[in-house]
């Protein structure tokens, strides 16, 4: 049986369990959430929830959105993203599924989401070693959806004028334009996250329009860090920011 951490965020306001040796979130997940806006009303579906951070994080920003779905592969996560939503009383605005992202088409109608959001597997099989931890692996490694996938099916899913987010490596981000836009997936934001001011992006954030027309929007950098240890204050913001009321 898997023992678990409980972490809280917004002063308290959001609180999270995770495994304690199995998959961990990030701070991709906060810059991810932070970079997404979303409106009064809309449906969102989230692509490889985990244990339900990110959608947790929206409907704390955005109490005002009509259902948030996490969609999630792994059933020791299915289960702890419900958890999470339970403990969080968000079981009005939040669903998970346990789905194969690339089996979504047969559980969902076409054009049935106003928005879009995932932080995919960011290594393909060729590139590094496999955590021996199976939650882990298929967390970041391409072993269960692919990029393609991932693009394919939130393409499908999302309404004309719909809206995709992404945070993906920066060294990847040509794979990402390219898959994006052979889906009709027009980049119209995009912000590069720095480490440190004086160090190479290692992430990209994309907002991406589906059926939108050519023209992008490249934002100030973010920087993580000032120096070890310490967020710059956008950042650490980002753990203590009030929800939209």
């Amino acid at each position: 049986m898997r023992e678990y951490t409980l972490d809280s965020f917004f002063e308290g306001h959001l609180k999270v369990y995770q495994h304690k040796n199995g998959y961990r979130f990030g701070i991709d997940a906060f810059i991810l959430a932070n970079f997404v806006h979303l409106k009064k009303g809309e449906t969102v579906l989230e692509l490889g929830t985990g244990c339900g951070i990110i959608s947790l994080i929206l409907v704390y920003k955005f109490p005002q959105v009509k259902r948030i779905i996490g969609i999630e592969i792994q059933p020791s996560l299915v289960s702890l993203a419900r958890k999470n939503v339970k403990l969080n009383k968000r079981e009005n605005l939040v669903e998970i599924a346990q789905v194969d992202i690339k089996e979504l088409k047969e559980k969902f109608p076409h054009a049935n989401f106003d928005v879009v959001v995932s932080n995919p597997p960011y290594y393909s099989l060729k590139r590094g070693r496999l955590n021996p931890d199976t939650e882990k692996a298929i967390a970041r490694h391409e072993i269960k959806s692919s990029l393609l996938d991932i693009v394919k099916t939130g393409q499908y899913m999302l309404k004309e004028k719909g809206r995709f987010y992404f945070i993906y490596p920066a060294f990847r981000c040509e794979h990402l334009f390219v898959t994006l836009r052979n889906y009709n997936l027009e980049p119209k934001r995009l912000r590069f996250v720095h480490p440190y001011t004086k160090k190479e992006a290692n992430f990209v954030l994309v907002e991406a329009i589906k059926g939108g027309k050519e023209e992008v929007k490249v934002e100030f950098p973010l920087i993580i860090y000032e120096k070890q240890a310490e967020y710059t204050p956008e950042v650490a913001n980002y753990y203590k920011t009030t929800g939209e009321k």
